[in-house]
């Protein structure tokens, strides 16, 4: 159960925001502060759900960072997406319950939220009409999300580095930072070595600001 009043505001206002148009059935609020759990601090980066398996949880950013990595034709794992606070992270393969090609991983020093498939199952049958809403919510969330990054990455090397960090200010700086700069990079692909020689001239110039 949740004790955060304020935190599940911010939630609940997450979840409308993506289909503004249907209103959130009035159950769904209780039913969520009673079966949602709090996962414990992250003091390193922890895996949360693996590649190959069908993943047991949706998480909600309450602090921290979360990470999902994939895997090339190589086997070799790059950054999908990073979920900053107030994002929620329920991917399609949660909600239709199949084996995902992910690992979901919390950053060092996270805090997030988790809803269980069974306490979904349990929303889907008590409610009618929730199984559709939260598929299309999902996916509206998901091409949402896609869409995002593909326009990161079509900018060029100074303006996808200046956006990234702009829509991810708690990543600097970047000695400090829960995401290491591999991730970042692959999230952006690009180097390592050119994240950190843009970054750095980003900041030398003041278009980064750095505490």
């Amino acid at each position: 159960m949740l004790n955060d009043e304020k935190t599940f505001e911010e939630l609940i206002i997450a979840i409308q925001n993506v289909n503004t148009a249907i209103p959130l059935p009035l159950a769904l609020r209780p039913k969520l502060w009673n079966r949602m759990e709090v996962l414990d601090r992250c003091k390193d980066v922890s895996v949360l759900e693996r590649e190959g398996e069908v993943p047991k949880n949706a998480y909600y950013v309450v602090k921290g960072f979360a990470m999902v990595y994939g895997y090339d034709e190589r086997t070799d794992e790059y950054v999908w997406r990073i979920y900053r606070p107030g994002s929620i992270v329920a991917l399609n393969c949660f909600m239709h319950r199949k084996k995902s090609m992910y690992t979901i991983k919390a950053s060092k020093r996270a805090l997030l939220w988790s809803v269980s498939a069974d306490v979904m199952k349990e929303i889907y049958k008590e409610m009618e009409g929730m199984r559709e809403f939260a598929l299309q919510t999902s996916a509206e969330y998901d091409n949402r999300t896609e869409r995002g990054r593909n326009l990161l990455l079509a900018l060029e090397l100074d303006d996808r580095v200046r956006k990234f960090y702009k829509y991810y200010p708690g990543l600097l700086p970047a000695r400090k930072s829960p995401v290491p700069d591999d991730a970042v990079a692959s999230f952006l692909a690009i180097s390592k070595y050119q994240l950190q020689r843009t970054r750095n001239k980003l900041i030398r110039a003041g278009i980064l600001r750095v505490g």
